[in-house]
């Protein structure tokens, strides 16, 4: 069977309005200023105190299309969120019934927590390239800010914030001149360490907060992520240091420092968003690459190494080539 190439050919995002920073979660939690960023390396965090899930991805779609020719429709509308308000409706039946209120394409939602986006290019990319699909629209969405508390669950609170990324998987570049190809896409799973990661009810309203393990993660997330991509790299040839940038989902500063360190690059080498918007969960790797393109000078430098790693313990690594 002859494989169709898949391109990336835009993204579009869309960050809370308001922004949380660091002497405002030091006053609640009582950890100093300093210590935060220190632990974290977010500065401050994206806030939609007034937006839900549905909302920020509507806002990240508005983006994406406006960056595309105009009349392009999908054939399937992909999404993930961990932050959803329902299952009956899903969220993409939600954001479906928003973007196209007379019909739209099939809509269903997907899983792979903070790996996400990873999970969605594969399944995309594998859609388009075996000709089931020519157009895929990828949306991550997260309102996390709603399922954290800095009194209960401070582990969290001084990380997450709120966001959406969305991203146009076709069989053509759509005539985008920083369209990407998707050379390669892997995903997997490692459920054994699936606890480090939960919801968990606040002790005095019942709602659901985010809880986890935050050195075991750093551990886990390090070492799998690494070993991942070198292994990634090495089937296709390519030496860690001639990727022409690795943009990863952006947990905290510490794993990205963690992950640069195992392979062998300059912590300079991965480009960041997590200082200001936080970890965005499953759009930050979209937030963050969107950001990336936009920042880079032409041509983009070489092969882009993507790589996520979330709740389950789910994992995404990817190269994706410049035209």
């Amino acid at each position: 069977m002859t494989l169709q190439p898949t391109y990336l050919a835009a993204l579009g995002r869309a960050s809370g309005p308001n922004i949380l920073g660091n002497e405002e979660l030091s006053s609640l939690t009582g950890i100093p200023t300093d210590a935060i960023f220190r632990l974290t390396g977010v500065a401050s965090r994206s806030y939609a105190p007034f937006e839900d899930e549905v909302d920020l991805a509507v806002r990240a779609v508005g983006d994406l299309f406006a960056r595309l020719p105009p009349n392009l429709h999908p054939d399937l509308l992909l999404l993930a969120s961990t932050t959803g308000q329902s299952l009956i409706p899903s969220t993409a039946m939600r954001l479906s019934a928003r973007l196209f209120p007379k019909g739209g394409p099939p809509s269903f939602d997907i899983g792979g927590s903070c790996a996400a986006f990873m999970t969605g290019l594969f399944t995309a990319r594998s859609l388009v390239a075996s000709g089931s699909a020519r157009r895929v629209l990828l949306v991550n969405t997260e309102r996390k800010t709603r399922h954290i508390c800095p009194v209960h669950t401070p582990e969290t609170a001084l990380l997450f914030g709120d966001g959406a990324s969305a991203a146009w998987v076709s069989d053509t570049p759509e005539g985008q001149s920083r369209a990407l190809l998707l050379r390669e896409v892997r995903i997997g799973a490692y459920g054994k360490e699936a606890s480090l990661i939960t919801y968990a009810p606040d002790p005095e309203t019942g709602r659901k907060l985010l809880r986890m393990d935050g050195q075991a993660l750093f551990r886990q997330a390090v070492r799998i992520m690494s070993v991942e991509i070198r292994r990634l790299l090495s089937d296709l040839g390519i030496a860690p240091e001639d990727a022409g940038a690795v943009i990863l989902h952006q947990a905290n500063g510490r794993i990205l420092d963690g992950i640069a360190k195992r392979l062998g690059l300059p912590a300079a080498r991965l480009h960041r968003t997590v200082a200001f918007y936080g970890n965005t969960s499953s759009a930050s790797l979209g937030i963050t690459l969107e950001n990336y393109l936009a920042t880079v000078s032409s041509p983009l430098p070489g092969p882009l190494v993507l790589g996520a790693i979330g709740g389950g313990i789910t994992w995404g690594v990817g190269v994706v080539d410049p035209l």
